[in-house]
């Protein structure tokens, strides 16, 4: 029940409360809990917290031509996977801090000699166990990030943590939260009340940075405000490939940008002209002679060719003149979405794919190194839709730019919760950075986000929109852009460490003498 519930804790709802009560159930769960059965609890956690907060990924299948039973067989078999990572979490909980005297059965929930001390041991170990899971499902196998608890904690005072130690560090702080009042009444008063006023001093903390804006005190105006126009077309997904579609869209794109003269930078979607940029360099040099001319530059998602791996690359394309559409500028996705854009064990996975009308060919991965696209006078740190999901990677991006431009394509996900997540991350990262980030999306939700990670203006879902804004580019660099997850995983593991070392000293004082049964 509290697993299922967690979805509320992110955007639409951003109901921060929710995800620190129903860590505080899990964690409450898991204690003094065997292995076995923590294992399955933290799997049950996550199988209902992830089925309920990422089944609008089976809405994307039917664009492919893909039915709606193996579309919703493939979400299950996704979530059953990232279940695992709580399962862990409560596992390796149960087996670290298990009580002495306790036996190893399924039926073993110990409140015997040792059970204090192991529930004075989680305050320090649930928090910091739970951090460490999180960040292993952000990295291995190329990662997957969303619904990070961190991001829940955005809409709340704890955000202001995250340009001090990012997402994570966010997620900490809702995590110290939850084993505060999970442990009250299994652990002694004392140690429940000191970690309830670390809780209570996170959170007054959080306020008081976001009362002062100290956010602000890490970057600064560099050079004059720069006018951007963010377009977004509205084409529908299903229509989007099509012959006539495709060309209509161009024709769109161009005449929405030509009513609204006057941007230093004009920003369209990803894949916003939907071709090979070889297949249409007339138009790009169309487009860049209107640059020339109103003195903007273009920066358009497109599809580009690598040669010496014969795929193709998602791109986004620079434009300001004609002759730069005869040599033009990329900027090529770097982290590519597993089993859509990335096909693992190709060997294996293809014929399985082609059978079930899946992808069975893979995009090129961009250099992680690219010099970086400029606008006047200023350079950009562009992402391509799912890019924006991982903190570390846009903070070592980030170089000298002086704002965050995002593409991305949500038409994929309908009228679901999905386009509204994924905005949620991208404020995450304006706010770990201190940068303005412009959002432009096919169907929504295109918006401008503030350095402090609040939405400055946003277009309407499923509308054809124009935004017209004027921002400040900024310099300097908040302390996550430069030490990144470092110092938070250290801390979290220094957690960990002084949970087991807590719960080794209580347990040596309780043990009976006789032996652990293993």
């Amino acid at each position: 029940m509290a697993g299922g519930l967690t979805f509320l804790a992110f955007s639409p709802w951003g109901q921060t409360a929710v995800a620190a009560a129903s860590l505080a159930v899990l964690f409450r769960a898991v204690l003094r809990a065997s292995p076995r059965r923590a294992f399955w609890r933290g799997w049950l956690f996550g199988a209902a917290g992830f089925g309920g907060g990422l089944w609008w990924i089976a809405e994307s299948f039917q664009y492919r031509g893909i039915g709606i039973g193996p579309a919703a067989a493939v979400t299950a078999l996704l979530v059953a996977v990232l279940a695992l990572y709580p399962a862990l979490f409560g596992w390796a909980s149960a087996r670290f801090l298990r009580t002495p005297g306790a036996g190893s059965g399924p039926r073993s929930e110990s409140s015997g000699p040792g059970a204090g001390a192991a529930a004075v041991a989680a305050l320090w170990w649930f928090p910091g166990a739970w951090i460490l899971v999180e960040w292993l499902r952000g990295a291995l196998f190329s990662g997957f990030t969303w619904l990070q608890v961190g991001y829940a904690g955005l809409e709340s005072p704890l955000a202001a943590w995250a340009p001090l130690g990012g997402s994570y560090a966010v997620g900490l702080a809702v995590a110290v939260t939850a084993a505060s009042f999970a442990l009250a009444g299994a652990a002694r008063p004392r140690a429940v009340a000191c970690a309830v006023g670390a809780s209570a001093l996170l959170w007054a903390g959080g306020a008081g940075m976001a009362a002062f804006d100290t956010h602000a005190r890490w970057t600064r105006p560099s050079g004059d405000p720069i006018r951007v126009l963010i377009v977004q077309g509205n084409v529908p997904q299903g229509e989007k490939w099509s012959p006539t579609a495709r060309r209509a869209a161009l024709d769109r794109y161009a005449r929405l940008t030509a009513a609204h003269p006057g941007a230093d930078l004009v920003v369209w979607p990803e894949t916003a002209v939907p071709y090979f940029a070889a297949e249409v360099r007339p138009f790009l040099r169309a487009v860049g002679g209107a640059a020339e001319r109103e003195g903007y530059v273009l920066l358009a998602g497109i599809l580009s060719f690598d040669p010496a791996s014969g795929s193709p690359w998602n791109s986004v394309v620079r434009i300001s003149s004609p002759r730069s559409a005869d040599a033009p500028r990329f900027y090529h996705k770097r982290h590519l979405v597993p089993f859509s854009e990335r096909i693992p064990f190709p060997a294996a996975w293809a014929p399985i794919a082609r059978r079930l009308g899946f992808p069975a060919e893979g995009f090129a991965s961009g250099a992680e190194r690219q010099v970086p696209l400029r606008a006047a006078g200023h350079e950009l740190a562009v992402s391509i839709c799912y890019e924006i999901t991982f903190g570390a990677a846009n903070a070592r991006a980030l170089g000298t730019a002086g704002l965050l431009v995002n593409v991305s394509n949500d038409a994929w996900f309908g009228d679901t919760a999905g386009p509204h997540q994924h905005l949620q991350i991208a404020r995450m990262r304006a706010l770990e950075l201190g940068r303005w980030m412009v959002r432009a999306t096919n169907t929504g939700i295109s918006a401008l986000v503030t350095p402090s990670g609040t939405v400055a203006a946003s277009a309407p879902p499923f509308e054809t929109a124009v935004l017209e804004v004027a921002l400040p580019p900024l310099q300097g660099r908040t302390p996550y852009a430069r030490w990144r997850d470092g110092p938070v995983l250290v801390l979290a593991a220094l957690l960990v460490v002084i949970g087991w070392r807590v719960w080794r000293a209580g347990a040596g004082r309780s043990a009976p003498p006789r032996a652990w049964p293993g």
